[in-house]
């Protein structure tokens, strides 16, 4: 598995490798053509040069040079090309009808020079005048052109014009080297900013990386931590991890309550049902009807209890999913309220449903929206002095669901926390029940507010 570093070098490497190096390629490649075709075209204009000053000799000697004249002229022509921008290294060879040297003389050739004529004197009579010629000598080229004396005098003669490589290769491999550093420079500067990049990047990675560790071992305190503000990603990143750890920590504090709460109200029934069993077993109790009475209430408590924990439990952790069904809400209504009558005639309460002319259809889930209405309604009738209303309205795209009582409404102090888990008021049961409508009806995309009005509390649900 690659680091960062790695995954962040490694195209910086390559691509300033690859792309300097297919340049110089291709650079020596296009160099190589420029020079051929410039060097030829050079040696094609040294000809033209070397044929005026020929003329021009002649035209001074009156037409008739001799051959002594033809070496004055050799010497002549021989400074006319240094003036040519190739001229470094050319040499200029006066050769009669046998290939021997007239000019420069034998005993004046280097051993390159002789080397040079012993090939050309194979080639000499099959080359055409005007034609640049590529002859290796020695593993080393020349561009060679011959011209032939237009004088009767001087028509055994032909001049010769050599022009090596070698400097042209030494030109070449001085820009091949420069452009090597150039390359080999910006290696060196992309490694060293691959590295910069990299740092940049794998630090705070590294460092959040830690923070993460830190949070899954449910340490939340991210006070002491900081983070570069320079980077806009890292920034959001970390903000949201601030986010994600301020819900954690709440929530492993709400469920810290939870377990607590949930173990108190769990242990005072079954420390009453252990007590009223023992009580029977061992006999202190003359009337054990009474006592079992007493057991049975307290287990149906507990059963109650450990239901309402376990459908709170599967709303709040995202195990139930809801059936989404379309339905008209006032039917709907009119079927809770119907099964809500017994508990309002046990309350010596009334129960009063107010619904719109009109059907209001909604997709929604009957258990749920059964639980957040039963349960709101339960809670009502507990606090009532004499009448629960439940009133349907519909605006615009929006259902609006009010159930209201008429009795002291919501203690200020309460406010805040009637919708937590656990959290009674007065004359509560478990403090489960406002809490398992919360997350009913958020678990339906509503929303639901409580709050008091002229007489009584008032619990709206919107969807």
């Amino acid at each position: 598995m690659k680091s960062i570093k790695n995954k962040i070098r490694k195209p910086f490497l390559i691509l300033l490798i690859v792309i300097p190096l297919a340049t110089l390629i291709l650079f020596n490649f296009s160099f190589q053509i420029y020079i051929n075709a410039t060097a030829k075209n050079e040696l094609k204009a040294t000809i033209r040069a070397v044929e005026k000053e020929i003329k021009s000799e002649l035209e001074t000697d009156g037409g008739q040079p001799s051959e002594k004249k033809a070496l004055n002229m050799a010497r002549n022509i021989l400074m006319a090309l240094k003036s040519s921008h190739f001229s470094q290294g050319m040499d200029f060879y006066l050769l009669d009808q046998d290939a021997l040297p007239v000019f420069p003389a034998q005993i004046k050739l280097a051993p390159s020079q002789i080397a040079y004529l012993d090939v050309i004197k194979v080639k000499f009579h099959q080359m055409e005048q005007g034609t640049v010629y590529t002859i290796p000598v020695n593993g080393k080229k020349y561009f060679t052109i011959a011209y032939s004396m237009n004088n009767d005098d001087l028509s055994n003669l032909t001049a010769v014009f050599a022009l090596p490589t070698d400097h042209m290769k030494k030109y070449l491999g001085a820009v091949n080297l420069i452009l090597f550093a150039i390359m080999l420079l910006g290696i060196l500067i992309a490694i060293y900013f691959s590295e910069k990049i990299a740092a940049h990047i794998t630090v705070p990675v590294t460092r959040l990386g830690v923070l993460s560790l830190q949070i899954g071992q449910g340490n939340f305190d991210v006070s002491h931590f900081t983070m570069p503000q320079d980077t806009l990603e890292f920034k959001q990143l970390y903000d949201n991890i601030c986010i994600m750890v301020g819900r954690l920590e709440t929530y492993d504090k709400n469920q810290k309550t939870f377990l607590q709460n949930a173990s108190h109200e769990l242990r005072t029934p079954l420390m009453s049902i252990q007590g009223y069993a023992e009580g029977i077993e061992s006999g202190i109790f003359p009337d054990a009807k009474e006592a079992a009475r007493i057991i049975k209430r307290e287990s149906i408590r507990l059963n109650e209890l450990v239901s309402e924990l376990l459908t709170l439990s599967r709303y709040e952790s995202g195990m139930y999913k809801p059936q989404w069904e379309e339905v008209n809400l006032c039917h709907l209504l009119k079927d809770y309220s119907q099964r809500l009558m017994g508990l309002a005639a046990k309350s010596d309460k009334n129960l009063e449903l107010l619904l719109p002319e009109y059907d209001v259809m909604i997709q929604t889930d009957d258990i749920l929206l059964s639980q957040t209405v039963i349960n709101i309604v339960s809670n009502c009738m507990r606090y009532a002095r004499q009448k629960v209303t439940i009133v349907l309205e519909k605006k615009g795209e929006t259902v609006f669901l009010r159930i209201s009582d008429d009795g002291d409404g919501i203690p200020q102090s309460d406010h805040p926390f009637i919708f937590d888990r656990f959290y009674k008021g007065k004359n509560g049961n478990f403090g489960l029940g406002l809490a398992i409508a919360k997350s009913a009806a958020e678990l339906l995309n509503g929303r639901i507010a409580a709050y008091n009005q002229e007489q009584g509390a008032v619990f709206e649900i919107s969807f």
